[in-house]
């Protein structure tokens, strides 16, 4: 079964490359335009002509053309993929993460979908950007209304100390709590990953403090009615007090404070302290599943939650290849550490989403079924079809059992001796690929 599969792809391959790969050019453009009109209700056309266009940067010409592509056949998994990569190109970031989700549901590329899948995870992170600046556009009404006071954003807390290597407490320390407070189900606590990136926005993730107003203008713009903030000194080589406040956004007044002191070793004790004492302060009961749900360590490292948090604070600063290692030594040192874990996984994504091109993109498809599509509409349409249904014979696919059912019967364009390779088209001459399989 082995040599035959290499067979069928060589072949595959050998038919492939004598077709025509559609461009960008001049020519190709108008090659294709002219085999739209004649031909206007060819999905596989229409594909063709849009990757034409896309190759030509005439993006919103082959957004037009994609999209009409898609709406013919929701299976094709090329037109939904040069699609996402046209509203990417175009930065229309929301278009472009429906284009790549459906690709993940049709596209039959393995190397492709796992590209894209991380290109999602880099394109979420992009949306809640521009989100965020749109709610900064939108500063003066936003602080019109109120949000409500159940409504929680914790900020990143301050460190003062000698120890340098325990400043990114800042940013763990204030994870543990927004983790905890959410806990409690009468309260919703905004994601503080979100809260950094407006505080990076604002130019403000220095300042840390509710005093002077900056806190609250952020908590105004993310519709927060509570804002949790506060400070972690290291006294002594290895005590910590942490001092938590509580600020009402509409008036800017504190309305509660809470603190505690514990040895370095009693780290998560203290936050947890911390965080039953602002729930307190805010006059919420929490349910006894509630309770216990707040009292479980996230980790019992010490040594592990200081690289997950400096994992934090270097992910705050768009560094994923490096957040990712230091998440991964976290879960290292502590495997049954989730929050690693998860982090790790995400940061990997983030870090691989932000390598993807169109030439990643197009490198993966080549040699692939869904390769041999992106080639120019006319001669090469025999060829794919006979050689990929031999290939599907071995291994299956719904895709291109959809595309060719699709297709089956209707008119072809006409080839344009023009195509290929000049006086070599050996794709325009080739009809039938037949390699004989002898049962051994």
């Amino acid at each position: 079964m082995r040599i035959c599969r290499a067979a069928v792809m060589a072949a595959l391959a050998m038919a492939s490359g004598c077709a025509t790969a559609i461009s960008g050019s001049a020519s190709s453009v108008a090659h294709l335009e002219q085999e739209h009109a004649a031909h206007p209700a060819s999905e596989r056309v229409q594909r063709s002509l849009g990757i034409a266009y896309f190759k030509a940067n005439r993006l919103t010409d082959a957004r037009a053309a994609l999209e009409q592509a898609v709406n013919a056949d929701s299976t094709d998994g090329v037109a939904a993929l040069y699609l996402g990569m046209t509203a990417e190109g175009q930065h229309d970031v929301p278009a472009a993460r429906v284009a790549y989700q459906r690709y993940l549901s049709v596209g039959r590329t393995p190397a492709v979908r796992k590209q894209i899948a991380a290109r999602l995870a880099t394109l979420n992170r992009a949306e809640t950007d521009a989100a965020l600046k749109q709610a900064l556009a939108r500063e003066a009404e936003l602080s019109a209304t109120p949000g409500s006071p159940q409504t929680i954003a914790v900020l990143p807390f301050t460190f003062s100390g000698s120890d340098s290597s325990l400043k990114p407490l800042e940013r763990g320390f204030a994870e543990l709590l927004t983790t905890d407070l959410s806990r409690a189900s009468a309260l919703t606590v905004l994601d503080r990953s979100r809260i950094q990136m407006l505080l990076d926005e604002l130019a403000l993730q220095r300042s840390g403090a509710t005093a002077d107003g900056t806190g609250v203008r952020a908590g105004r713009i993310l519709q927060a009615g509570r804002l949790v903030g506060g400070s972690i000194s290291q006294l002594g080589r290895d005590q910590l007090r942490a001092d938590a406040t509580i600020t009402d956004v509409p008036s800017a007044r504190t309305i509660g404070t809470t603190n505690d002191q514990e040895t370095l070793n009693q780290l998560f004790t203290m936050e947890k302290d911390i965080a039953l004492g602002l729930i307190t302060d805010m006059h919420v009961t929490l349910t006894t599943a509630e309770r216990n749900a707040i009292e479980q360590r996230p980790t019992r490292s010490l040594a592990a939650f200081l690289a997950y948090s400096r994992g934090l604070e270097l992910e705050d600063q768009g560094r994923f290849d490096a957040a990712s290692r230091l998440f991964d030594n976290a879960a290292r040192l502590d495997p049954n550490f989730d929050a690693a874990h998860q982090k790790s996984v995400e940061s990997h994504s983030l870090s691989a989403g932000n390598q993807v091109t169109t030439s990643t993109v197009e490198s993966a498809l080549r040699g692939t079924a869904e390769g041999a599509s992106v080639v120019s509409g006319g001669a090469p349409a025999s060829v794919t079809g006979s050689a990929l249904s031999m290939a599907d014979g071995l291994n299956p696919s719904p895709i291109a059992a959809a595309t060719s059912g699709a297709t089956h019967g209707a008119t072809q364009p006409p080839k344009d001796p023009s195509a290929g390779t000049g006086g070599d088209n050996v794709a325009g001459k080739v009809q039938v690929v037949t390699i004989p399989i002898h049962n051994p």
